[in-house]
């Protein structure tokens, strides 16, 4: 045997604790999607995780702490599909390819897309606004790639990303993991609504 191969990896404490600060932070923003924010309390939460009170305040300093980073991650995420190199045969295609991921994103990752950014208040509020007209301006950006290729149709694009985002927004609010539908299965009727609204006749 390789004695090298028998030699473990040191502790690393700070890529634990920010795991373990990850997996709070993805059961809370879960708790506020089923309950709603104002709803759900440090204590609600730190029984859904089994952990006392104290315990979850070494994780976080308090509830909008939870809800700001629950909001960077879900954009964080957002932010690597929409960079990855689209492969599609046109802008029809490419947009439909992100919101597909977007959709298996929200259902299969944990992540949630929260609404609550007015419950954030000065510079955090300020950021994540910030951070989702960027995502917002991205996903623009795709429909008119697709309107000047004439796979979608002309009108505005604005709009038309924030009906769809609109959705996007709502999904985490109804999904169950546990019902009747998957996440595929849910991400399949998304793009197909999308398609059927936005074609290029």
């Amino acid at each position: 045997m390789n004695a090298s191969a028998t030699i473990k990896a040191p502790f690393d404490r700070d890529k634990q604790f920010a795991a373990k600060r990850r997996a709070v932070i993805l059961s809370a923003a879960s708790a506020f999607r089923r309950r709603g924010y104002h709803n759900t309390s440090m204590v609600d939460i730190a029984k859904t995780l089994g952990l006392t009170k104290a315990a979850l305040y070494y994780y976080v300093r308090n509830k909008e702490e939870i809800l700001f980073e629950s909001h960077l991650m879900a954009y964080d995420s957002m932010d690597k599909i929409l960079k990855r190199p689209q492969s599609g045969e046109d802008g029809l295609e490419n947009l439909a390819n992100v919101f597909r991921e977007f959709v298996s994103l929200l259902t299969q990752s944990g992540v949630s897309l929260l609404t609550d950014v007015d419950s954030l208040s000065g510079k955090s509020r300020e950021q994540i606004l910030a951070r989702r007209g960027k995502i917002e301006r991205r996903v623009i950006k795709l429909v008119k790639a697709g309107q000047k290729d004439g796979s979608i149709r002309i009108g505005d694009a604005r709009l038309q990303v924030f009906f769809f985002m609109g959705a996007l927004n709502w999904l985490n609010a109804w999904y169950d993991s546990e019902g009747r539908l998957k996440g595929d299965d849910i991400a399949d009727h998304f793009v197909e609504q999308l398609r059927s609204g936005i074609m290029a006749e």
